[in-house]
């Protein structure tokens, strides 16, 4: 990894870790359902922008198009419509981990749909992953809910069926678009994405309602920086450090996520999901067969 690469890695774990802050500031204002088509719809029209300004941006997304419809969907559509839904009362932090998740469903799906098989290591990480989840969500499984927690189970069940749709739209990638570049898989999917979300950001906007600069500011910089830019700096990445390596990226946004719930938002966490983050992310760790030294090796 060389400076430039990891001033890329710190860089996009903060933009990707903004996007849960932008999550809790815009929903409230603009509604789940508008919140999470205009993001979609914003970051279309960016990788437009690309597809025009090279040709080689946009080689490849005719062909697959129907391919990149079904990736557009599960890796920007649906997820970000149930991550919308979740953030309107989960933390920050916590939506994070929840997301940090995504590199475990995503061994298993290959595991169990593709034939990728894991190791014991992944396994192990997978199994402990799950135990982090119930942990996480103990407070609303086996307890009363607290008002004042900032989570519930069914706005977690929402991030974790993001996260799902986030694993089979990687899958789908990885396994019928392996000719298609980079940066044509991210504009064909977001802008066909934002073809389909456009109705329903035109029919579920808020009109008459009067919208904070503060909310603007986040649903276009989650559209823009936290969704486009930050899908290609995730596809320089893994062309200059791998995908395992680059992948490895979900253990430092929850840091970020929670640093900046608790400095921007007054979030704070409440024991089980400061433990579960902590099981979560060290099964992350196992099932991406990481190694400190080599993440760390310049």
């Amino acid at each position: 990894m060389t400076n430039r690469d990891l001033i890329i890695f710190i860089t996009l774990s903060f933009m990707w870790s903004l996007s849960f802050i932008f999550y809790r500031i815009g929903v409230p204002e603009f509604g789940s359902l508008a919140f999470a088509s205009l993001r979609v719809v914003l970051a279309g029209l960016t990788m437009l922008v690309f597809v025009l300004i090279k040709k080689k941006n946009r080689q490849g997304i005719v062909k697959n198009w129907k391919v990149l419809t079904l990736v557009g969907l599960f890796s920007a559509a649906i997820p970000f419509i149930l991550f919308s839904f979740s953030a309107r009362s989960v933390n920050a932090g916590v939506l994070a981990v929840l997301n940090a998740s995504v590199p475990m469903m995503s061994g298993f799906i290959a595991s169990t749909f593709f034939k990728d098989r894991l190791s014991k290591k992944q396994i192990l990480g997978l199994v402990i992953g799950v135990i982090g989840v119930v942990i996480l969500m103990s407070e609303n499984l086996f307890g009363e809910q607290s008002a004042t927690s900032g989570s519930g189970l069914l706005p977690m069940g929402y991030a974790l069926l993001a996260c799902v749709g986030y694993a089979v739209g990687a899958n789908i990638t990885r396994n019928y678009l392996d000719n298609v570049s980079p940066v044509a898989i991210t504009a064909g999917s977001l802008i066909i994405a934002s073809v389909i979300m456009l109705p329903v950001a035109l029919y579920e906007f808020p009109y008459g309602k009067s919208i904070s600069l503060t909310a603007w500011v986040s649903v276009i910089c989650i559209g823009v920086l936290s969704t486009a830019i930050a899908l290609i700096f995730m596809n320089q990445l893994i062309k200059s450090i791998g995908p395992m390596r680059a992948t490895s990226i979900t253990l430092v946004i929850p840091i970020f996520a929670i640093i900046l719930g608790y400095l921007l938002l007054g979030e704070a966490l409440d024991t089980p999901a400061i433990i579960g983050s902590v099981v979560i992310l060290f099964g992350t760790y196992l099932s991406l067969e990481l190694s400190l030294k080599k993440m760390l090796k310049l």
